[in-house]
């Protein structure tokens, strides 16, 4: 029986060859493009899984409760950690990371710039990142014991054995090296090439020894089978116990949630990138939902054709139930071919999505795994889309075949009306979605920050450079084409740096709670940015007082509550001072955030960067000078820079992905869409070729019979556009609502939508309605 409904499903596709091939482009695109984006989730869901206890680590997250929010945040004070290990019995180990650092290593003469943490004992421990060379045992307690990854050891060593070497740190000395793990996995959300101890550089950090100050990041792993919830509600009010005065809520958030869940609003969990996989996962059901729609479309439209085959099939003994498996066999075969398709293309295309995304994808039919895949994937979709033609064609009853009185019922007409109306809902859905994504994302890049960020590059204070700065500036400017110049202790659409007690004012509430962002800056640093003050001024390089003096922004001006805070006495981190200055609102952090209360002070000796605003028409000629400058001034390290313009746009770089990937997949699923409705055009034609030669005969022009033929789809597409248009506003409305600054989607999207699906699917059409109409009536009628 199998050998027979094999045979039989490729006599069907050869004589039915240009259906069949419909069909096949139809699910090939339509699954390929599903495989990837399943690929894409995968991936996604596969963050921070491959440690071996990823069930039982978590990190330690904040609520920091103020007046008028709470901020959440995964940093921690530095006492933090010995006391969990000492007075909570469920903590397993607990470690103290540190952000991303670079280094300047030196090995035999050469010098190395790296990026990696640095972190205490138990590190090691609580994650799976296996050792090469050496042993994980007691890493990371001796204070002059470096780790490297295997690639930067092979690096610095030439592909010699590291271990035991020496290397040197630019600033930190001598180091040895202990042992070499391996490359850490591209789905790890923790990123290093090196592991340095902590000792040192908590040496040199102290105020992270104070309860009421927050920077380094703890992980911990839980003993087995310690409740979560319950651990959670001890820890909560944790560092009250410890620091009187605290307003800190404390809670543990699951490693393995780190990745998706990494949004926090108002002290709850609030999205993150599993609303993106969520997205994507309803947009790749959809676009394999719409390929097996027009597999179901074109077979039942179809039915008339395969009547008599039926009808015979069924008077010589066949059963409903052998039918039905012939009709799902050829749905399950077709499905094969168009799967294994698929997989080629996927193959092909993978590279390019890595490529795009920035991961490590890797997808094979020759693993057996993936063929499994395949063929399971090719089952569910024989199975889906040939259900209903199964069912539906075999039910044909032979009497009325075999007389030719059979006439496709109206309900199976109306089946495929409703399936079209769905395929056309989804397509102008996607398509209304990412116009809408492409018109805030354009927004956002070109609104007004409140500086100009163009022809702005920054380059980090680092090495000899942080004790020549005053002789770099004077050197820079002997050049027409930088304008000026300028440092700050962060990029200000990075700002990390924060303070709720440090900032104080004669008569400031003391029940008042407010977290205040610091940005110290050096001398120009307003007339570099092109900044402007709402009242006041800028710092003065004449006056020495102003080392003590601030500048703040609107929101901090109307959050201190005075008649007139400018020249207002104030203490800031123990100098007492004035604010000179109320700047005018910028942005210094992504449109996803409200503008939030900021203070700027003067203190060039914490340089971390270095602005130069440098002449637009001459780009090449400035940066040739700022390296060789650089490089005179700090020979061992390399001269890197970035455009502040680049670093901005890169704040919405997920943003912009999603919403180029919605751009490529919104057009597949239009492009599956379209493929049903030409066949469905292709049909009706056919159809209605007697019809149309009669009406031709009886004089009816050209253009009523495109529209004759056309109409009822149209009708289709609209009342498609009409539900897509409701759904499509609620969903982006919630989007839209990430953003604190956004645009107003207007009734301009949905027209833009609509008409265009009308025009394509128009065109679409009207290539079988121009052919029926065109055609000689003479050959339609000629046996009437």
């Amino acid at each position: 029986m199998v050998k027979n409904i094999i045979k039989t499903a490729f006599r069907v596709f050869w004589k039915e060859r240009g259906y069949s091939l419909l069909n096949i482009l139809g699910l090939s695109v339509g699954i390929c493009a599903s495989l990837m984006l399943f690929l894409y989730i995968q991936d996604e869901y596969a963050m921070n899984r491959f440690h071996e206890k990823t069930d039982r680590i978590y990190r330690v997250m904040e609520h920091q409760v103020y007046s008028a929010d709470i901020f959440t945040t995964n940093a921690n004070p530095g006492p933090l950690k010995d006391a969990f290990k000492e007075e909570l019995p469920e903590v397993e180990h607990i470690a103290q990371v540190t952000w991303e650092q670079e280094r300047l290593f030196i090995v035999n003469n050469q010098s190395f710039k790296e990026t990696g943490r640095v972190a205490s004992q138990d590190f090691f421990e609580i994650f799976s990142f296996p050792f090469v060379e050496g042993s994980a045992k007691e890493a990371l307690v001796a204070p002059d014991v470096a780790y490297l990854s295997e690639s930067l050891a092979k690096k610095m060593f030439a592909g010699k054995s590291a271990l035991n070497e020496t290397v040197t740190i630019n600033g930190w000395g001598d180091y040895r090296v202990g042992g070499v793990f391996a490359d850490v996995p591209a789905n790890s959300t923790i990123n290093f090439d090196f592991m340095l101890p902590i000792a040192p550089w908590m040496e040199q950090n102290g105020w992270l020894e104070e309860w009421g100050n927050n920077g380094i990041r703890d992980f911990m792993t839980l003993h087995e089978g310690v409740d979560i919830d319950a651990f959670n509600a001890k820890i909560l009010n944790f560092i009250k116990e410890h620091d009187e005065g605290s307003s800190i809520e404390l809670f543990a958030q699951s490693l393995a949630d780190q990745y998706l869940y990494n949004n926090f609003k108002d002290g709850k969990q609030a999205g993150g990138r599993i609303t993106y996989v969520r997205l994507f996962t309803v947009v790749a059901v959809f676009i394999l939902v719409i390929a097996c729609i027009n597999f179901m479309n074109l077979a039942t439209a179809r039915a008339s054709k395969r009547a008599k085959e039926i009808g015979i099939k069924k008077v010589t003994g066949s059963t409903r139930g052998q039918l039905i498996a012939q009709f799902m066999g050829e749905s399950i075969i077709m499905a094969l071919i168009s799967s294994v398709l698929a997989s080629l293309l996927a193959m092909v295309l993978l590279p390019g999505l890595n490529a795009f995304t920035g991961k490590e994808m890797t997808f094979s039919i020759l693993e057996p795994a993936k063929a499994g895949m395949i063929l399971g994937v090719a089952l569910v979709v024989g199975i889906l889309a040939g259900s209903y033609p199964s069912v539906f064609l075999s039910s044909f009853a032979p009497v009325k075949v075999l007389k030719g009185t059979f006439r496709s019922s109206g309900w199976s007409a109306g089946i495929r009306k409703g399936l079209v109306v769905f395929q056309f809902l989804i397509s102008i859905f996607l398509i209304i979605g990412t116009m809408v994504v492409h018109k805030q994302i354009s927004f956002v890049k070109d609104k007004n920050l409140g500086y100009n960020k163009d022809n702005l590059i920054y380059i980090p204070v680092e090495g000899d450079l942080a004790s020549r700065l005053d002789v770099f500036k004077s050197r820079m400017l002997e050049n027409p084409n930088i304008k000026s110049m300028t440092t700050s202790s962060a990029v200000p659409i990075y700002l990390s740096s924060s303070t709720s007690g440090g900032f104080r004012w004669e008569g400031k509430d003391p029940e008042s709670s407010i977290l205040f962002q610091l940005l110290l800056v050096g001398h120009d640093f307003f007339q570099t940015f092109d900044m402007e003050m709402e009242r006041g001024r800028a710092f003065d390089e004449r006056l020495s007082s102003d080392t003590a003096n601030i500048v703040v922004n609107e929101v901090t001006a109307a959050s201190m509550a005075l008649q007139e805070p400018l020249n207002y006495p104030v203490n800031f981190w123990g100098r007492e001072g004035q604010v000179v200055g109320i700047v005018k609102n910028f942005h210094f952090a992504s449109l996803h955030t409200q503008i939030e209360p900021l203070v700027i002070s003067l203190r060039p000796e914490r340089a971390e960067y270095v602005f130069l605003k440098i002449d637009g028409q001459n780009v090449e000629e400035a940066l040739a000078y700022v390296e060789e400058g650089f490089k005179e001034f700090n020979p061992r390290y390399p001269f890197e820079y970035e455009f502040l313009d680049q670093s901005y746009a890169d704040l919405y770089e997920r943003e912009t992905n999603i919403g180029a990937l919605a751009n490529y997949f919104a057009a597949i699923a239009v492009f599956i869409s379209l493929l049903g409705l030409f066949g469905l055009a292709s049909f009706a034609a056919e159809q209605r070729i007697k019809e149309i030669g009669i009406r031709k005969v009886l004089g009816a022009g050209v253009g009523n019979l495109v529209l004759l033929l056309a109409r009822n789809f149209l009708l289709l597409v609209v009342l498609g556009f009409g539900l897509a248009v409701p759904l499509a506003w609620f969903f982006m409305t919630d989007w839209l609502s990430a953003f604190e600054y956004q645009v107003s989607m207007g009734a301009g999207i949905f027209l833009i939508a609509g008409g265009a699906s009308l025009v394509v699917a128009l065109l679409t059409v009207s290539y079988h309605s121009l052919r029926a109409a065109y055609a000689n009536p003479v050959k339609s009628l000629r046996y009437e």
